[in-house]
């Protein structure tokens, strides 16, 4: 073992998609059932101002794993590729000496389904635009109307709660095989853990729904009356004023259910690594879930429902019991497993979260890109710099918040006499580098190339090696 490799930890991440970061005991949920990441905090650091660099799954993700915002990757929706020429953590990782492992899903689009990654089981979800999306019973019929499939949320078993506990199930095997590994040869690790659920569908098997079925509260915050036209468009769009509250109810009962879950699954791996001498283990989602609040779902927003993420570290380098409340963002979590590893990226822009000197400042993006949902591409970037919070939309008014006086961000400012240089300011730092005539631009450009690999995936049916089947039909079921 060389001295270089004594000193540098093995990484075991979890990463969950769509896991609000308040929906956490630790975060003070009273409702929440989350022992074991509750755990995981008392013995490290919870980040509770983490943003993704995007409320939506593959340009989040993505941004992670190369530390570029999308608008730099060309990653800026669901249909995008990230192109196998541009590095990712895994190959830095990889080049520093490191064995890295993906168990599970990153939402890989495209021909590469690994970037720098071995990978012992595969995607639920497809690999090209246009490919049938895994079944999971009756809400594969109709999608289209989002709002409406709330009223399908419930108890019961879907192939994602199936293709969790299979990832689980080889990440155990998979972190014995690196434990061992280690004791060996001394070779560290990366083992990314990813799990597809509380992702809706909102169904959630009978033994997580009871626990919250009839015991939740309705959503805090009410729709407003006023609402800025992109989140009026929003919600019109995804037909959300159409969803019963016995649906809201069931939803959220379902989606607190999943996140039980998502902790029971999770604590298995913790527990597998904790205890261990230089091991780092972390938590994470790639984006939040409106859940309701605003009268909104899902994500694609800059409310902190969908733009705040869930951030646990544990192990070298971070206290126990501790709650940092700076401003962080996912490429920050990556920057510091970077640094920690002794590995770099060139043009990566987070910063390591060890250094106190790191700046408190987040930027995030959105273009539009939720699959079913039919609404032009609304290109709007979000700046979260120490208290403040500014969103600029394309062709459109911006927001401005204070997140000290008004952490619920009811008050917009933008028109407030008294914040003029405030939101001259943020608008500058926020529009330094992006241009959203030109991504406009590209955006057309990208749909009509798309719009041909769309009909050659109809056309041809290509192969998925990496999509990940359930073996047992029987567990789509829905009671």
């Amino acid at each position: 073992m060389t001295a270089a490799n004594s000193t540098r930890p093995d990484i075991v991440m979890i990463m969950t998609d769509q896991h609000a970061a308040r929906i956490l005991g630790c975060a003070g949920d009273p409702f929440a059932k989350t022992p074991s990441l509750d755990a995981l905090a008392d013995e490290g650091t919870r980040f509770d101002n983490c943003y993704c660099p995007s409320p939506l799954c593959v340009p989040s993700r993505m941004a992670f794993l190369s530390g570029l915002e999308p608008h730099v990757s060309g990653v800026l929706g669901n249909d995008d590729y990230l192109p196998s020429d541009i590095p990712t953590l895994a190959h830095a990782l990889g080049a520093a000496g490191y064995n890295c492992q993906l168990v599970g899903r990153m939402h890989f689009y495209g021909p590469d389904q690994t970037h720098g990654f071995n990978r012992p089981i595969g995607d639920i979800g497809a690999s090209w635009p246009g490919a049938a999306p895994p079944d999971i019973g009756p809400l594969t019929k109709g999608r289209g109307n989002r709002g409406p499939e709330l009223e399908h949320s419930g108890p019961g078993d879907t192939s994602y709660q199936a293709y969790d506990q299979a990832v689980i199930e080889q990440a155990m095997k998979t972190l014995d095989q690196l434990i061992r590994q280690r004791e060996q040869t001394g070779r560290p690790f990366f083992c990314l853990i990813s799990l597809f659920c509380p992702h809706p569908p909102y169904i959630a098997r009978r033994e997580d729904f009871d626990q919250f079925a009839d015991r939740l509260p309705p959503p805090r915050l009410p729709a407003p009356r006023v609402e800025h036209p992109a989140i009026a468009a929003w919600r019109s769009a995804g037909k959300t004023d159409e969803v019963s509250a016995t649906a809201v109810a069931a939803s959220r009962a379902a989606y607190y259910g999943l996140v039980r879950m998502i902790d029971r699954l999770s604590g298995k791996v913790l527990d597998r690594v904790a205890g261990r001498d230089n091991t780092l283990s972390i938590y994470a989602s790639d984006h939040g879930e409106a859940l309701g609040e605003r009268g909104l779902w899902w994500k694609s927003t800059m409310y902190d429902e969908s733009a705040k993420v869930p951030l646990i570290m544990r192990g070298p380098g971070f206290e126990s019991g501790v709650t940092d409340r700076r401003v962080a963002n996912l490429m920050d979590l990556s920057a510091t497993i970077l640094a920690m590893a002794g590995a770099a990226l060139p043009g990566h822009c987070g910063h390591d979260l060890r250094s106190d000197g790191s700046p408190q400042i987040s930027f995030s993006s959105y273009y539009g890109g939720l699959m079913n949902i039919a609404l032009p591409p609304q290109r709007h970037r979000m700046l979260r710099k120490g208290r403040w919070k500014i969103t600029w939309f394309d062709g459109q008014a911006p927001m401005l918040f204070d997140m000290q006086a008004d952490p619920d961000e009811t008050g917009d400012l933008a028109d407030s006499p008294d914040h003029c240089d405030t939101l001259l300011e943020l608008s500058r730092d926020l529009l330094a580098g992006w241009d959203p005539a030109r991504l406009a631009r590209v955006q057309r450009c990208k749909a009509e190339r798309i719009a041909v690999i769309r009909n050659w995936v109809k056309a041809t049916h290509p192969a998925e090696p990496y999509r990940w089947i359930d073996p047992d039909k029987a567990r789509n079921r829905y009671e």
